[in-house]
């Protein structure tokens, strides 16, 4: 039987209501809000309270919708937003920046809204050398494993590697936003829609998916195996 829901923001803001009434902000996001909706889409929530010992993150469902909650203060979600910025995955800051607010009764997810807007719409910050080096170094190994690999099954584990550090690559040498699972298709349909096609259509064809794969490569600066050395931080 299929399920009766409302409207993800109404339920949004009765769940807002029931559970955290004396939030200082509640946003709703994500797909769920989009054209993009899908009949397995959740609300993605971040609730920003009075200052808390540690944040948590917190899955339930509600009125027939999955619901994934980001509880925090203030200064740890400073920390985490500043965190995701770092590492290029906008995740919560996108989240803030597009979601509609359910309940802000000081203004703080307004102003939050407005700096993750502007800090959004500056862009990542521009790959260093190393940071590139890696990723050439890394591409360059799974696609050697590609072409040596005869078994089957290696080959379609292989080959998801490769696909996904191509994005990669792609996404930070031209400094855009880099992304998980769908996410990481839709940042790069972005930024290269071209690219994005013939990656995902070339899953199943290893000698296709090399040939795109080295093109990305090509164009961050060439594989790179040979004298590539980097510090090794860990201690056993």
């Amino acid at each position: 039987m299929e399920i009766t829901r409302r409207d993800p923001v109404e339920a949004a803001r009765g769940l807002a209501r029931h559970l955290f009434d004396d939030a200082l902000t509640v946003v709703v996001g994500g797909s769920v809000l989009t054209e993009r909706r899908t009949p397995t889409s959740d609300l993605d929530m971040v609730v920003v309270t009075g200052p808390r010992e540690n944040p948590y993150r917190h899955s339930l469902t509600w009125e027939g919708w999955p619901v994934e909650i980001l509880v925090h203060d203030e200064r740890t979600l400073a920390a985490y937003c500043a965190d995701n910025l770092a590492r290029r995955w906008p995740g919560i800051p996108r989240l803030i920046a597009e979601g509609t607010l359910v309940s802000d009764p000081v203004g703080l997810g307004k102003r939050l809204q407005t700096e993750m807007r502007r800090r959004l719409a500056e862009g990542p910050t521009a790959a260093t050398q190393a940071e590139l080096d890696a990723h050439r170094y890394q591409l360059t190994d799974q696609l050697d494993d590609l072409t040596g690999a005869d078994d089957p099954a290696e080959i379609a584990f292989i080959a998801c590697k490769v696909l996904t550090k191509t994005a990669q690559l792609a996404l930070l040498s031209g400094r855009r936003w880099q992304g998980t699972g769908k996410w990481l298709l839709r940042e790069l349909r972005d930024h290269d829609p071209v690219l994005a096609d013939r990656l995902a259509h070339s899953l199943a064809a290893p000698a296709r998916l090399a040939e795109v794969a080295r093109g990305v490569l090509d164009d961050a600066g060439g594989p790179l195996r040979a004298g590539y050395r980097v510090a090794d931080p860990r201690v056993p």
